[in-house]
Protein backbone atom coordinates (compact mmCIF):
# COMPACT_ATOMS: atom_id res chain seq x y z
CA UNK A 1 0.00 0.00 0.00
CA UNK A 2 0.86 3.42 -1.11
CA UNK A 3 -0.42 6.99 -1.20
CA UNK A 4 0.46 9.55 -3.52
CA UNK A 5 -1.23 13.18 -3.34
CA UNK A 6 -0.93 15.95 -6.07
CA UNK A 7 -1.87 19.83 -5.30
CA UNK A 8 -5.60 20.29 -6.46
CA UNK A 9 -5.75 23.70 -5.98
CA UNK A 10 -5.67 24.12 -1.94
CA UNK A 11 -6.74 21.06 -1.37
CA UNK A 12 -4.93 17.65 -2.31
CA UNK A 13 -6.63 14.85 -4.85
CA UNK A 14 -4.55 11.49 -4.75
CA UNK A 15 -5.23 7.52 -4.54
CA UNK A 16 -4.33 4.48 -2.60
CA UNK A 17 -2.07 1.94 -4.62
CA UNK A 18 -2.49 -1.34 -3.53
CA UNK A 19 -0.35 -3.98 -5.09
CA UNK A 20 -0.30 -7.68 -5.31
CA UNK A 21 3.31 -8.67 -3.96
CA UNK A 22 2.10 -12.50 -3.88
CA UNK A 23 2.01 -15.42 -6.05
CA UNK A 24 -1.64 -15.78 -5.48
CA UNK A 25 -4.75 -13.57 -6.52
CA UNK A 26 -6.73 -12.02 -3.67
CA UNK A 27 -9.54 -9.49 -2.88
CA UNK A 28 -9.95 -5.84 -1.80
CA UNK A 29 -13.40 -5.03 -0.82
CA UNK A 30 -14.92 -1.70 -0.57
CA UNK A 31 -13.49 1.54 0.18
CA UNK A 32 -10.60 2.00 2.44
CA UNK A 33 -10.32 4.71 4.89
CA UNK A 34 -7.45 7.08 5.15
CA UNK A 35 -5.91 8.23 8.59
CA UNK A 36 -2.86 9.92 7.97
CA UNK A 37 -0.17 9.97 11.09
CA UNK A 38 1.30 12.20 13.29
CA UNK A 39 4.79 12.31 13.77
CA UNK A 40 4.29 9.97 16.40
CA UNK A 41 2.26 7.64 14.54
CA UNK A 42 -0.75 8.91 16.34
CA UNK A 43 -4.09 9.18 14.07
CA UNK A 44 -4.82 12.74 13.24
CA UNK A 45 -8.38 12.70 14.03
CA UNK A 46 -9.61 13.33 10.20
CA UNK A 47 -12.75 11.68 9.41
CA UNK A 48 -13.39 10.04 5.96
CA UNK A 49 -16.79 10.25 4.09
CA UNK A 50 -18.03 6.95 2.68
CA UNK A 51 -20.95 7.68 0.22
CA UNK A 52 -23.23 5.15 -0.26
CA UNK A 53 -23.23 4.43 -3.66
CA UNK A 54 -23.91 0.67 -4.87
CA UNK A 55 -20.96 -0.54 -7.00
CA UNK A 56 -21.03 -4.29 -8.17
CA UNK A 57 -19.20 -6.73 -7.27
CA UNK A 58 -17.98 -4.17 -4.75
CA UNK A 59 -14.50 -5.47 -4.64
CA UNK A 60 -11.37 -5.94 -6.96
CA UNK A 61 -9.75 -9.06 -7.78
CA UNK A 62 -5.99 -8.88 -7.97
CA UNK A 63 -3.58 -10.63 -9.70
CA UNK A 64 0.37 -11.29 -9.09
CA UNK A 65 1.64 -7.94 -10.22
CA UNK A 66 -1.42 -6.42 -10.28
CA UNK A 67 -2.17 -3.42 -8.74
CA UNK A 68 -5.88 -1.57 -7.72
CA UNK A 69 -6.23 2.45 -6.61
CA UNK A 70 -8.69 4.15 -5.25
CA UNK A 71 -8.80 7.69 -5.07
CA UNK A 72 -9.09 9.85 -2.50
CA UNK A 73 -9.97 13.79 -1.92
CA UNK A 74 -9.11 15.99 0.89
CA UNK A 75 -10.18 20.01 0.14
CA UNK A 76 -8.99 21.20 3.82
CA UNK A 77 -7.01 20.76 6.76
CA UNK A 78 -6.56 22.83 10.21
CA UNK A 79 -5.26 20.47 12.67
CA UNK A 80 -1.70 18.81 13.70
CA UNK A 81 0.97 18.33 10.94
CA UNK A 82 0.60 14.72 9.19
CA UNK A 83 3.63 13.26 8.69
CA UNK A 84 4.80 10.30 5.63
CA UNK A 85 2.69 7.87 6.85
CA UNK A 86 -1.11 7.13 6.97
CA UNK A 87 -2.97 3.84 7.87
CA UNK A 88 -5.21 2.50 5.45
CA UNK A 89 -7.86 0.32 6.90
CA UNK A 90 -10.33 -2.43 4.47
CA UNK A 91 -12.63 -4.54 5.06
CA UNK A 92 -10.47 -7.53 6.13
CA UNK A 93 -7.28 -5.53 6.59
CA UNK A 94 -5.11 -2.68 7.67
CA UNK A 95 -1.26 -1.20 6.45
CA UNK A 96 0.41 1.60 7.06
CA UNK A 97 1.57 2.86 3.81
CA UNK A 98 4.34 6.29 3.25
CA UNK A 99 2.66 8.84 1.56
CA UNK A 100 4.18 10.59 -1.73
CA UNK A 101 3.87 14.10 -2.43
CA UNK A 102 2.42 16.70 -0.28
CA UNK A 103 1.27 15.60 3.42
CA UNK A 104 -1.87 17.85 3.63
CA UNK A 105 -3.99 20.11 2.37
CA UNK A 106 -3.60 23.86 3.23
CA UNK A 107 -6.41 24.75 5.92
CA UNK A 108 -9.32 26.62 4.65
CA UNK A 109 -11.53 26.66 7.60
CA UNK A 110 -14.61 27.02 5.49
CA UNK A 111 -14.01 23.51 3.80
CA UNK A 112 -14.38 20.69 4.87
CA UNK A 113 -11.15 18.46 6.63
CA UNK A 114 -12.66 15.18 5.56
CA UNK A 115 -10.88 12.54 3.41
CA UNK A 116 -13.18 11.24 0.84
CA UNK A 117 -12.40 8.08 -0.76
CA UNK A 118 -13.79 5.90 -3.50
CA UNK A 119 -14.11 2.21 -4.57
CA UNK A 120 -11.07 0.23 -5.24
CA UNK A 121 -11.18 -0.53 -8.97
CA UNK A 122 -7.83 -2.71 -10.37
CA UNK A 123 -5.17 -0.79 -12.61
CA UNK A 124 -5.26 -1.43 -16.19
CA UNK A 125 -1.99 -0.88 -18.31
CA UNK A 126 1.38 0.22 -16.76
CA UNK A 127 1.48 1.94 -13.56
CA UNK A 128 1.97 6.19 -13.64
CA UNK A 129 4.95 5.68 -11.33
Amino acid sequence: MSIHWTQDGSGLRGEVVAENVGSRACRLAGKPTVAPLAADGTALPVHNVVSLEFMEPGYAVLEPGQQAVARLLWPSWCGQQASDRARVEWPGGSAVAPVHGPLQPGCHPDRPGNIVPYWFFVRSGAPDG
